[in-house]
Formats: structure tokens, sequence, C-alpha cells
């Protein structure tokens, strides 16, 4: 047994290290580190069953303090028990400062938790040059902890917000995929203009966002009108409407906004990975007639699509994701009847 004590300090020195990196990936990398994407997906899992469970959206909007937390009381646990193994593998690496006695395993995890805090209760003392040195590295690396974890909180925030102002953008010049081209056309100053050229500053830094943290993508919003997942799809579905049907030169910008749309969709599939469903429905193009649009008929409408089948597809897992269906994503502008539903199920 005391020989096996001796060699604690491998794993503990493996789980610092492991903690240290997944910080620097997550924080610093494009990306998410393993251990964090690991919690995340375990976290997220859990919640999205409930909420399938329950029936209620609503179990998805704690994602956002779940996850974050999740993460925070991850890599906190870790560094701590990892420091622990350290020390505790050498009897006598601490000692009590009055008693001179060697500490014990709970007294040693204390020791480490006031110093990965910063905190310097001296308490507890390493008497030896060479576990001072440890103790010192040890708080640096708690204050490294520290202000990575406020590194990981603050864009969170910020990114929330340019999700909140594209969704909510769009929850009122929709919502969904027809009333968003129906509405602008027939009740918006730039016309078909506003559903591209409009959208280009926030639909890029949404997409830069999520390229950079793609854990935005596990956040849910509970109201329709707060919800990326929703309207993402719907503005998707909306753009290759345009593209595809839309007699004439398409409105300037679309294929830029296109673009935007099938890297957020991208990234979204590349963080929650699981086999994509069946492409959506055809939408029905008679709402945009009725509504005076210049369109190609349908064969030609669905011709198109097919060669951007994996993009609705996606589209159509992020929406689903949300615990949405496809009839909201794609339903008619008000006032144009119930066509736009008839054909678009789950």
């Amino acid at each position: 047994m005391p020989a096996m004590r001796q060699l604690l300090w491998v794993p503990g020195f493996l789980l610092v290290l492991a903690v240290l990196v997944d910080l620097m990936v997550t924080c610093i990398q494009a990306g998410e580190g393993r251990l964090n994407r690991a919690v995340h997906r375990a976290l997220y899992a859990a919640l999205h069953l409930v909420a399938r469970r329950s029936g209620r959206r609503a179990a998805l909007a704690w994602s956002t303090p779940v996850l974050i937390s999740g993460s925070l009381v991850m890599w906190t646990a870790l560094m701590w028990l990892g420091w622990t193994l350290i020390f505790w593998s050498q009897p006598g690496a601490l000692v009590g400062a009055d008693s001179g006695q060697p500490a014990t395993f709970l007294a040693t995890f204390y020791f480490v938790g006031y110093t990965l805090s910063t905190l310097g209760l001296g308490e507890i003392i390493a008497p030896r040059p060479l576990w001072r040195i440890l103790t010192d590295i040890a708080a640096i690396s708690g204050f490294f902890l520290l202000t990575f974890a406020i590194t990981f909180i603050v864009p969170v925030a910020q990114a929330r917000a340019d999700r909140r102002e594209l969704a909510l953008a769009l929850h009122r010049a929709g919502p969904g995929a027809q009333a968003l081209i129906v509405n602008a056309y027939t009740d918006h100053d730039r016309g078909l203009h506003s559903l591209t050229v409009d959208l280009h500053t926030v639909l890029n830094r949404v997409d830069a966002a999520h390229l950079n943290t793609p854990y935005l993508h596990r956040l849910r919003d509970h109201q329709a009108q707060d919800a990326l997942d929703l309207h993402l799809p719907a503005l998707g579905e909306a753009l290759l409407i345009l593209l595809g049907a839309l007699k004439g030169e398409c409105p300037h910008g679309l294929r830029r906004a296109l673009a935007s749309v099938e890297s957020l969709s991208c990234t979204f599939h590349e963080t929650q990975g699981g086999r994509l469903p069946p492409p959506p429905p055809w939408p029905d193009l008679e709402p945009l007639r009725k509504a005076g649009l210049p369109l190609r008929s349908d064969a030609e409408l669905h011709a198109f699509l097919r060669e951007h089948e994996d993009l609705r597809r996606r589209l159509r897992a992020m929406s689903a994701a949300g615990l949405w269906t496809w009839a909201e994503v794609a339903r008619p502008a008000p006032g144009q009847g119930g066509a736009g539903n008839s054909k678009s199920g789950d």
C-alpha cells in the first residue's frame, strides 16, 4: 500500500494536465475540449430526455445554467482531486502548522482547496522546498482556472444576445419560412433584401460565435421569439425557396446569407452528432403565388432542393433538437390559409 500511495502523483499529474489542456482548448482554440464536450453531451442528453418525456420545452431552457455550471464544477473537481493526489502521494509532504504532524487525506484535500482558491490560510504547511514550490504551482493553476472560467462565461452572454437579436428579427419578420418571404415581399420597404443584406451583419456575428464556441448550439431558449433553433431553419428554408423558385435575378446577398446559414448548420451537426433525419417535405408554393411572387414550377424547385438535401436535413435536425416541428418552421403567412401546413409534418 505505501508503494501504491507513492505512485498516486501520476494520475494526479495527469488529471491536472488534462484540465489545463481542456481549459485552453475550450477557451482559446476554436472548439471545445474533450472533457467539456463529454460533460455537456451527458447533461444535455439528460435535459433533452426530460423535455421529451414531460412534453415541456421549458426544461431545455435550463441548458445554459446547467451546462455552464457542469463545466465549472468538472474542471474544479478534477483539478482539486489531481493536486490532492499529488500532495497525498508523499507521506509528510504536508504537516500541521502547529502540531507538526503529517496531514491526513481530508486535511490534504482541505489544503489543496484553499491553495487553489488562493486564500493561503496557512493552517497546513509544506516543510520541504520541493513541496513548497509545488504549493506555489498549485496556487498559480488555481488562478489560471479562475481566469479561464471567466473567459469561458463572458463570451456566452454576448453570443446569446446576438442569437436573440437574430431570432427576434426573424420572429417579427415571419415567423416561418413562407411567412418570411411573403411578409418581406409585401410589407417591407426593402422587399426581399430584408432577408439578405439586412441580416448579413448579425448573421456573421452569430456564425463566428458558433465557430469559436460550438457548444452554443446546445443552449436553448423556451420562448419562440428567442429560439434560434426555430428561426434559423425557417430562414434557411426561405432562402432555398427564393434561390430555387424565384424567377429572374435573386436578391443581392442571398448566396452569402445562405452560406452563413449553412455554416451554422454544419457546426450544429458537428456539435450534436448523431444521424440526420430525412429531408423535410417539399414546400408548398401556393401561398407565395397568391402573394404575387413570380415563381418557377414546383418540379424545378424540387430538383434544386435535391441538390441541397443535406442542408435541409441539418436544418430539420436543428429544429427537432429544440422540439419544434417542421410545420412550425415552414408555416405560411397569416391570412394565407393552411396550405403551407398541409404538406409539412414533423
